[in-house]
């Protein structure tokens, strides 16, 4: 279909008239939103809209986007986005508000850098509808003002080659004689001048010494200035921290709940305790208590501390350090729950009946002193009946042993309304006293992780759901249902192995998906499918409109559990304490807490982000440094990833690289994009996801983080199962 100049020489009509309007006015609109602003009610006025949305279709006034949305196209559409370069010069910029993304090409891009706001250009004489391509015409905002690089030595100058191999420019260094520092050094440098040109350096200054490259420690700490978190705290912080009284003193405002059996359970090395637990069996059922550390009792509002700990968002858990929230006075002190200490706490008291369901609940300030620092690996090992496990925690056995009932019945009423449970193996870098890696194993998710999940997760859905009928400012949990085009690709290849779904992809609902799950969990296909399934969810966030928990299947959610690790958890407690131990719900305070929480619940997700983006960074690396020893070496895997440039493969320490396809000399491959599979011209062989090989490391490039493997042996997943059900 191609696109015209925009001039209506005819009248179409007073309807085809009013959707212009509105498109002039919101420039994106759905076939919802039309019928909404337009009353559409009859069938008969439905299908004049309808009409009247093809005929600006067929003059390219407006455009379907992937998301079913119309986008009205100007002749020259100005419109604002964040840019991503690729190394060879080409670059996309993704534009939320429409949810797609605009191809530049190479000399197009100005000076922009990755993650940059930038004004482009669309030009809608284009004549492929659906993959926009653009120019940049102005950066709006830089993303980038500093990076961490080595440092070289030059006769009249030095220089700094960035990590960040999105800047491909060498930053000129102004002050680097002030610092007389060796080549090699890693450096953190502030970007005071953009190159503009091609034939132009970045300037810049260096900020700080991080140390030499090979030095110990030095490589996670340079990921750590690369993703701007803040490492150390200020000198006023700390003050402010020592300033707090560590003495317990009881008074009504505390229940005394020092006497019951309240235990922590945690990993071997956890030292910021957030939680505990109390479970006893009552006549109708169960009571369970979950004791979180009240740290809004030590971090005001507005203090030093609390203004710090909003910066950070939230810790930060790398492979031989945690960058914490808090300083450690009060993260491994104070507030965690030690054992045999008494504590300030608030508890979710919930009675649940004798199948599992809550039936009421308590909120309210109390004292614990903790009676056992219990550990993931023992209960899981008690609970697998090792003897040793069983002398050693012979008094937790009572609480344990109902815990464990509990847990299994919440778990199972989950599961019945839809909750997605996506079982993903994560890896463990085990390192030295140095950082060196000694090993990478997958990390176990047992009996005793699954059981403290289902009573936080408890827990935050009866919090949740408190405030929200409360109808006052909060801050939610919130995760929205899938894309629906991603949603689609997920069924096609699930279809392929026989695999269909009842229901409808318009009004996807979490259940269709858990029993997707459950009738591939055990096959060979489930890590791959259960993969794809993953990558087609939106990613949870911070909000302070309640729309409920899609992968939970939860109408009602936040986080409460965590408040010595993440922000939000501590907003969350100061509303509670705001709220109902002090009970000041006033115009003035509600207009307070509805004006800040919507920006701190924004800014917790972003630094949520860059926190996870920092973990993987770290991993990722340390991955690189790992298998850098097994160069030439052969390894069993599975196919993680197929694109048009290559497959991934997933090792089973987790460890993944990549396949290029210009190193599978055997044919010549090309890609099915709808079935996400590379076929062979010749032979006709197929690589897709789920299939094990087995490849030997033939490359590892540390510093971009690249593992490059070769394919030994291959053998395809399975053959096309019998169809299980009815497609969607």
């Amino acid at each position: 279909m191609k696109f015209h100049f925009r001039v209506i020489f005819i009248k179409e009509g007073k309807m085809l008239d009013n959707i212009l309007k509105l498109f002039k006015k919101y420039g994106v609109l759905s076939i919802d939103d039309l019928k909404e602003k337009l009353a559409v009610s009859s069938a008969k006025t439905f299908v004049e809209l309808v009409k009247c949305l093809e005929k600006l279709e067929q003059r390219a006034i407006i455009i379907q986007l992937p998301n079913e949305k119309f986008l009205y196209m100007e002749e020259k559409l100005k419109i604002e986005g964040i840019i991503r370069l690729n190394p060879k010069g080409f670059a996309f910029v993704y534009i939320e508000r429409l949810d797609i993304e605009v191809y530049i090409p190479k000399g197009f891009t100005k000076d922009a850098m990755t993650g940059d706001s930038v004004l482009i250009e669309i030009d809608s004489s284009y004549k492929d509808r659906r993959n926009f391509e653009g120019i940049v015409k102005k950066v709006l905002e830089r993303n980038t003002k500093y990076t961490v690089g080595i440092l070289t030595n030059a006769r009249m100058f030095s220089f700094v080659k960035s990590d960040d191999k999105n800047i491909v420019k060498y930053i000129k260094i102004l002050n680097g004689k002030n610092f007389n520092l060796v080549d090699g050094t890693k450096v953190l440098v502030e970007i005071t001048e953009y190159a503009t040109t091609n034939f132009e350096d970045h300037k810049g200054i260096i900020i700080k010494s991080l140390g030499h490259k090979d030095d110990p420690g030095v490589d996670i700490l340079s990921v750590i200035y690369k993703y701007g978190i803040p490492n150390e705290f200020p000198e006023d912080v700390l003050k402010e921290t020592e300033t707090i009284s560590e003495k317990i003193t009881f008074d009504d405002k505390y229940r005394d709940c020092t006497k019951e059996m309240v235990v922590t359970i945690d990993g071997d090395d956890a030292k910021d305790l957030d939680d505990a637990i109390s479970v006893t069996k009552t006549k109708k059922g169960y009571q369970l208590k979950v004791f979180i550390a009240d740290v809004s009792r030590y971090v005001e509002e507005n203090s030093l501390l609390d203004i710090e700990a909003s910066k950070r968002g939230c810790s930060v858990y790398l492979a031989d350090r945690v960058v914490p929230m808090l300083p450690r006075k009060l993260s491994n002190g104070i507030c965690s729950l030690n054992p045999h200490v008494l504590r300030y706490t608030i508890c979710c008291d919930i009675y649940f009946n004798d199948k599992g369901y809550p039936e009421s609940y308590d909120i309210y300030p109390a004292i614990i002193k903790s009676k056992g620092r219990l550990t993931y690996k023992k209960v899981n090992a008690l609970y697998d009946n090792s003897e040793k496990e069983k002398e050693e925690y012979k008094e937790y056995a009572p609480i344990l042993k109902i815990a464990l009932e509990l847990s299994k019945k919440i778990r199972d009423n989950r599961e019945k309304r839809g909750a997605i449970d996506f079982d993903k193996i994560e890896s463990k870098i085990v390192v030295d006293k140095n950082g060196d890696v000694l090993d990478v194993v997958p990390r176990e998710r047992g009996v005793a992780e699954r059981l403290i999940e289902d009573f936080m997760l408890s827990a935050n859905e009866v919090i949740g759901e408190h405030f929200y009928w409360m109808q006052v400012p909060f801050i939610y949990r919130i995760h929205e249902e899938p894309k629906i085009q991603k949603l689609r690709q997920f069924f096609d290849i699930a279809s392929s192995f026989g695999y269909r779904v009842k229901g409808n992809i318009e009004e996807i609902e979490p259940y269709m998906l858990a029993n997707m799950l459950r009738k591939f969990k055990g096959e060979v296909i489930e890590p791959m499918l259960s993969t794809i399934l993953l990558r087609t969810m939106n990613q949870a966030r911070y909000s302070t409109e309640n729309i409920g928990h899609f992968a939970l299947a939860a109408k009602y959610y936040t986080h409460f559990t965590s408040p010595i690790r993440r922000y939000p958890d501590l907003l969350v407690h100061r509303m509670i304490r705001t709220y109902l131990f002090k009970g000041d719900v006033s115009e003035k305070t509600l207009i307070h807490n509805a004006e800040k929480l919507a920006y701190l619940a924004e800014i917790s997700s972003k630094y949520e982000k860059r926190a996870v983006d920092c973990e993987r960074d770290v991993d990722r690396m340390k991955k690189c440094e790992y298998i850098l020893k097994y160069q030439e070496r052969t390894f069993r895997g599975m196919v993680s990833g197929v694109t048009n440039f290559g497959i991934f493969v997933t090792l089973e320490n987790t460890i993944e690289g990549l396949v290029h396809i210009k190193a599978m000399t055997d044919d010549y491959y090309t890609y099915d994009e709808k079935n996400m599979f590379l076929i062979g011209r010749r032979n006709k062989k197929i690589y897709r996801l789920g299939d094990e090989v087995i490849v030997k490391v033939v490359n590892v490039d540390v510093d971009n983080q690249e593992i490059d493997f070769k394919i030994l042996t291959h053998r395809p997943l399975i053959k096309k199962r019998k169809s299980k059900g009815r497609k969607i």
